[in-house]
């Protein structure tokens, strides 16, 4: 009980330091930002003006906005491909804020954890759950951007292809599905057009898009692209040809969903049968699991037990996931 009551202090401390340092270290973040505007205006300015589109992508490379931080973080590959994953999420916000918010939440849900429970090892489990989780939460909203985008790719190759047809240049055909097509493909052909505006050549510009949206159909469409202009040919008929392919590929994979829907379903029903079991039997029988918490060995059989459950799970999703 002394340990309790002498660590719990201190790691409430602990907290309102980190908080208080953050603050500190960030507290002129607006004027930074407001130079780093004052000083792209000036340049742009020199070479006759720009949008502000493209004045966003000059300032998409920090890591921080406080400046020794950005320069301590870009040393290191983790914090570069944590920033490219944030930018593929869509996410405005730099690698240094995302890593405060998760380590302040965590520390703050393991607080509170630590001052219900009295147990260590449930702090320390919740504060890493409550940290990791917004990481998990990125990488979904990334995996859904994606998927949105993959489905919108055919309808933007069409689109080309009728301004190709029509006789516009491919920069133009760019422009038009950055105009007329929903998020998110637009705001990616859009970078795309205003990284050539801004002088890059369109292959790296196209190469620039396949890396911001590594998809194995804008890759197959970005090849061909590149290969037409090298050894010339009909860029229209090449593009309608891989439409074509991709919208054959969504409709086979559709079928396989299909077919697949009775396992995948059996495997979501089997992998929540055990907690549904557990929270059931504690409801009406709490003394029947009573024994399981005051053993000391207990807690350790429950965390098997569901670290069993999620490797059955992730192996039912891998046979059912057929690729295409």
């Amino acid at each position: 009980m002394d340990l309790v009551i002498f660590i719990l202090p201190a790691l409430a401390a602990a907290a309102f330091l980190i908080v208080a340092f953050y603050f500190f270290v960030s507290r002129d973040t607006d004027q930074y930002r407001k130079r780093i505007d004052d000083r792209l205006k000036q340049l742009v300015q020199e070479r006759g003006g720009a949008s502000q589109r493209e004045m966003q992508l000059l300032k998409e490379e920090l890591l921080s906005t406080v400046p020794v931080f950005h320069r301590a973080m870009i040393r290191f590959e983790i914090f570069n491909r944590l920033q490219e994953t944030l930018r593929q999420a869509d996410l405005k916000i730099t690698v240094y804020r995302f890593m405060s918010y998760s380590l302040i939440a965590g520390l703050l849900a393991g607080l509170m954890t630590f001052f219900f429970t009295g147990s260590l090892m449930a702090m320390f489990l919740v504060a890493i759950v409550v940290m990791i989780a917004p990481l998990l939460w990125v990488l979904n909203k990334r995996r859904r951007r994606f998927n949105t985008f993959l489905e919108q790719l055919p309808d933007a190759l069409e689109l080309m292809v009728r301004s190709l047809q029509a006789g516009h240049s491919f920069s133009s055909a760019l422009q038009m599905v950055a105009t007329e097509m929903p998020e998110p493909i637009a705001r990616e052909f859009g970078k795309t057009y205003e990284e050539q505006n801004l002088g890059l050549n369109i292959k790296s510009a196209l190469e620039n898009m396949c890396e911001r949206v590594p998809i194995l159909d804008l890759k197959l469409c970005v090849t061909a692209v590149l290969i037409q202009r090298e050894i010339g040919g009909n860029l229209s008929e090449v593009l309608r040809n891989i439409s074509h392919t991709i919208r054959e590929r969504f409709r086979i994979q559709g079928e396989i969903r299909v077919k697949s829907a009775q396992a995948r379903l059996s495997g979501y029903i089997v992998s929540a049968l055990p907690f549904f079991l557990f929270f059931w039997i504690n409801l009406v029988n709490p003394d029947y699991m009573k024994s399981m918490y005051e053993h000391p060995l207990g807690f350790y059989i429950l965390g098997g037990g569901m670290v069993a459950q999620v490797i059955g799970w992730l192996i039912i999703r891998k046979i059912v996931d057929i690729e295409v």
